[in-house]
């Protein structure tokens, strides 16, 4: 009984298939396919040509123009010359203007704060290079261009307040020492006691140079 199931279940997939399935509908899908691979494999064998001929031709340029190079360095060209001296001139004047310019602020802002201790006219040294432009135009701009304060200098970076009288010692420390004087005072701009303390001291002792030159007259 189930042998006949079976033949009969066989038969009628054998029927189905017979109507559903076209030998020459699945010849043409095939042959369709074939053409499709062979103008997808066409088509990348000429994507791949066409890579490796660029690539040639880049390779090739590049050639040329290393030649080139080589050739323009082998020989003398006072164009080149003049343009290549020309960028390291900017670049080092810039350098230059830059560095001057830090230490040119270092020294306003350390002579500014010479009656504070050491350690902070280290770090107004400090701070006067790095920020240079901000303390060029306070001291210049505003104080002796705006206020009339004449900038006071004791020397490039006073941090060392000792006045050194040996000649050899001054030759190369006389840029970090300075002899502390009455003038000093006056430089407290933000403590108004002490500014007004120092003017004081200062008309002092100007009375006392004058009656003392006045006294050496004949």
């Amino acid at each position: 009984m189930s042998s006949l199931l079976t033949n009969l279940n066989n038969k009628i997939q054998f029927k189905v298939h017979e109507l559903l399935v076209d030998p020459e509908a699945e010849a043409y899908a095939a042959k369709q396919r074939a053409a499709e691979d062979a103008a997808a494999a066409t088509a990348a064998k000429k994507a791949e040509l066409e890579a490796k001929e660029t690539a040639k031709k880049a390779k090739e340029a590049a050639d040329t123009e290393a030649a080139k190079q080589r050739a323009e360095q082998s020989t003398f060209s006072m164009k080149r010359f003049l343009s290549t001296s020309a960028g390291a001139f900017v670049s080092v004047l810039i350098v230059f203007l830059l560095v001057a310019g830090g230490i040119y602020g270092a020294s306003l802002a350390t002579n500014l704060n010479v009656y504070r201790t050491w350690p902070y006219r280290l770090l107004y040294a400090i701070y006067g290079f790095v920020f240079f432009p901000i303390v060029i135009v306070y001291v210049l701009g505003y104080r002796w261009f705006w206020q009339g304060k004449r900038p006071v200098f004791y020397a490039l970076l006073p941090l060392i307040p000792y006045y050194m009288n040996r000649p050899w010692m001054a030759q190369f420390f006389s840029w970090l020492t300075y002899k502390p004087d009455n003038t000093i005072f006056t430089l407290q701009e933000w403590n108004p006691m002490m500014a007004d303390l120092g003017k004081e001291v200062q008309a002092a002792f100007y009375a006392e140079d004058v009656l003392k030159k006045g006294s050496d007259l004949p």
